[in-house]
């Protein structure tokens, strides 16, 4: 590969490839990290890190699921009947789809590094009357 692409690029692809990886694995490492660090512990840390993961997961996959759904059905059974009528509302939306559909795999890590910061913000400040709730 070196031979092929240069030391620079194989190095700056490698590095992209790291970064890509610490931001699809944030849902474990940035709670995980809030929930060990020294000074301010929290109690059950393994706990909170797997449900802050959860939620993440969750909270992404419920707001993909809820915007992409009807949007693809939008553009792949109501659209096209209008293109053909002469009509071109929501030519905009299928567009969008259609750059979202391409490019994804950017957008995604960038979502759920954003819901795992807020997700674990949240949580932690409630995290021991959560924990005080669970052992009564």
């Amino acid at each position: 590969m070196i031979d092929t692409f240069g030391a620079k690029f194989t190095a700056l692809l490698a590095l992209a490839a790291l970064a890509y990886l610490l931001v699809a694995l944030a849902p474990l490492l940035w709670p995980a990290f809030r929930a060990f660090r020294r000074s301010r512990r929290l109690e059950r840390p393994w706990l909170f890190t797997l449900t802050v993961a959860a939620l993440t997961y969750g909270f992404v996959y419920l707001i993909v699921a809820t915007v992409a759904i009807p949007v693809q059905a939008y553009v792949v059974f109501i659209a096209p009947q209008l293109q053909e009528a002469g009509q071109t509302y929501g030519s905009w939306l299928a567009s969008v789809s259609s750059f979202i559909g391409q490019w994804w795999w950017t957008v995604l890590p960038l979502a759920v590094l954003a819901a795992t910061i807020w997700l674990t913000r949240k949580l932690a400040d409630k995290w021991s009357g959560i924990c005080s709730a669970l052992a009564a």
